[in-house]
């Protein structure tokens, strides 16, 4: 919007200096110069009540810039009615401002500013035609090609802005998802290392614990039965802990320090979920691998880990007797490997916190899983994603790795 109103304000500085050369060259008559002049008045008059005036949302700003075009749009089309119409040769003017919608303007709002320049070159063009007629010594037959020239010029103004300005709204897209992306990634990081280093802190303690309370309960006699049980309670649960901070801290270093390989995805992909149909027999897998053999690196290690992570998840959501797909497929230099169950799906807000440790919709889970396959897919240069079906039934574990080319 700014841009807009600094861009009237010269445009009215120039059609004020252009008053004097439009009535050298009988394009303007003196009587037409009021009506001229007040034009421009109006003209300025909004430029000045237009200051600050502009909407933040993305839909109501789209008008707003719509509203001013066109009020830009009929002023200039006033001025070119009272100066020539189709021949002064100011009339190219209108392909600034087909120019102008193509660019700053959105789907239906493009093309309506688009027909309304087209319009209003018409009636320029029709009120030419007729002065033409009845202008003695004048040949309406050399209308034709400039008034076909407008006509071409003007829209492919507005083609070429609006084509590019679609391409810059893709890449504008891409970028900020490539921003979302990577913010997730550096917070993900962060609280790896956070959680990491709280882990590695209470382990120590924690072990020191355990031990002096194995310790006591050797002390014990067998007579202090009450005393034992308690003891033993509390030493399970002990146990339990220091299980999940050992599991989180082999999950961050395993994320962060292992070793990329070449392997073929396929043939790897088909070993492990051979092993896993064995542990979970009656579990009916359908399957859709591709016949090409393609090969990416990755941590082997950490991805066997998310392959079976991602298969016993989707059998937990999966309702008794039902399918888990599996889909290994290239698409464009990547290879994308998918399970989907066909369980109730994922909140929106739980989708908005995947891969933050203890965000699960497990009673007993801690999200580290999750936290582990993401790392994986970008130490490997690639993605990992979970979205809901929308046959509205389940949901899709995604892992996108670039192809290793020969």
């Amino acid at each position: 919007m700014p841009g807009l109103i600094r861009f009237r304000w010269i445009a009215i500085f120039c059609l004020t200096l252009g008053i004097i050369p439009l009535i050298h060259w009988n394009l303007l008559q003196k009587r037409d110069i009021f009506y001229f002049i007040a034009v421009l008045a109006l003209l300025a008059t909004f430029n000045v009540l237009s200051q600050g005036l502009w909407p933040r949302e993305d839909h109501a700003r789209q008008k707003h810039t719509l509203v001013h075009l066109w009020v830009d749009l009929l002023a200039a089309a006033g001025l070119l009615f009272v100066s020539g119409s189709a021949n002064n040769p100011f009339v190219s003017i209108l392909c600034i401002h087909s120019f102008l919608g193509g660019m700053l303007l959105r789907q239906r709002a493009s093309y309506l500013f688009g027909a309304s320049v087209l319009l209003l070159l018409g009636l320029l063009q029709l009120e030419t035609y007729f002065d033409a007629r009845v202008t003695v010594g004048s040949d309406v037959s050399d209308l034709g090609l400039g008034f076909l020239s407008q006509w071409l010029l003007i829209t492919a103004s507005w083609f070429v802005s609006h084509y590019f300005s679609g391409l810059l709204q893709k890449n504008e897209m891409r970028i900020r998802l490539l921003q979302d992306r990577q913010h997730q990634a550096d917070r993900l990081k962060s609280l790896g290392a956070l959680t990491a280093g709280f882990s590695h802190q209470l382990a120590t303690p924690m072990n020191s614990l355990k031990l002096r309370m194995e310790r006591g309960l050797r002390k014990l006699s067998s007579e202090e039965t009450t005393a034992r049980e308690e003891l033993e309670k509390a030493k399970t649960s002990l146990d339990e802990c220091v299980q999940v901070f050992q599991h989180m801290a082999s999950v961050f270093s395993r994320s962060s320090q292992a070793e990329l390989h070449t392997v073929e995805i396929q043939k790897l992909t088909e070993d492990l979920l051979k092993v896993w149909e064995k542990e979970n027999e009656g579990v009916v897998i359908e399957k859709h691998f591709m016949t090409e053999p393609l090969s990416c690196r990755l941590q082997v290690l950490a991805f066997s880990n998310t392959f079976f992570d991602l298969l016993n998840n989707a059998l937990e959501a999966s309702p008794a007797g039902s399918k888990i797909y599996v889909r290994l497929f290239k698409k464009d230099s990547w290879i994308l490997l998918e399970v989907t169950d066909l369980g109730e799906g994922l909140s929106e807000e739980t989708l908005s916190r995947l891969g933050e440790p203890f965000v699960t919709t497990k009673v007993d889970g801690n999200g580290l899983g999750i936290y582990s396959a993401m790392m994986m897919a970008q130490a490997a240069g690639g993605e990992f994603k979970i979205f809901n079906n929308t046959s509205g039934r389940g949901a899709t574990a995604q892992i996108r790795l670039p192809i290793e080319e020969a």
